[in-house]
């Protein structure tokens, strides 16, 4: 989805104030799948740049699209490898749109906007599909996830607004969700993947409040 930045779509600073290099640094590691996909996607991108009626912002909607309610609708029929293929090509479509963005020269904090936000929405259809798979045991691990999962970006978003330095969630980014949600759904292991899902969420979360309370980071 079109956006600023290169390495966590999903968790964009969607207001950047005025701070030195020392106030507000980030730290982002690349897996090795990013750095990979990064290569094709940028690719495609400089491919479809010559298009003007693919735009970043229709290939951002039509990624929503995809791994949003139509995920959850395969999820809840039970067309679990269907779902997971779509899934995947909503995560391509996610990188793609903030290359395209930029092969166009048409990157801007509305792209990014759109972009976090319409990530949370696929995060919230996807969850709740698996939610609905098993209401008695799946409520309070997904509801767990489902939470951590909007804090991550919202406390990035938050300490950077105030000038505080950053660090990317070495556990629980958005690259290992969607690993773990790749797997999950494939081995059709929902329970333990929500359990995941909640746990990984919630500590990358706190650890990126611990690093925004600190004064700097060493």
């Amino acid at each position: 989805m079109s956006n600023l930045s290169e390495n966590d779509p999903s968790e964009t600073l969607l207001n950047q104030p005025e701070t030195s290099n020392d106030e507000a640094e980030i730290i982002k590691p690349r897996s090795l799948i990013e750095k990979t996909l990064k290569i094709y996607t940028v690719k495609i991108a400089n491919f479809l740049a010559k298009y003007d009626w693919i735009t970043p912002n229709r290939i951002s909607i039509l990624s929503a699209l995809f791994g949003g309610p139509l995920a959850c609708w395969l999820i809840l029929e039970n067309y679990y490898l269907i779902a997971v293929a779509v899934i995947i090509i909503s995560g391509i479509f996610d990188d793609l749109d903030g290359d395209l963005a930029r092969a166009k020269g048409v990157a801007s904090k509305e792209g990014a906007i759109l972009d976090s936000v319409l990530d949370r929405y696929v995060d919230f259809f996807i969850i709740t599909a698996l939610i609905f798979l098993d209401p008695s045991q799946h409520l309070i691990p997904g509801l767990l996830a489902m939470f951590g999962g909007m804090m991550v970006p919202y406390i990035r978003a938050r300490s950077e607004a105030e000038g505080k330095s950053v660090v990317a969630a070495a556990i629980g980014n958005r690259t290992a969700r969607f690993i773990l949600i790749i797997l999950g759904i494939s081995t059709q292991q929902f329970f333990p993947l929500l359990i995941l899902l909640a746990v990984t969420s919630n500590i990358a979360a706190f650890q990126r409040l611990f690093f925004a309370l600190k004064t700097s980071i060493y």
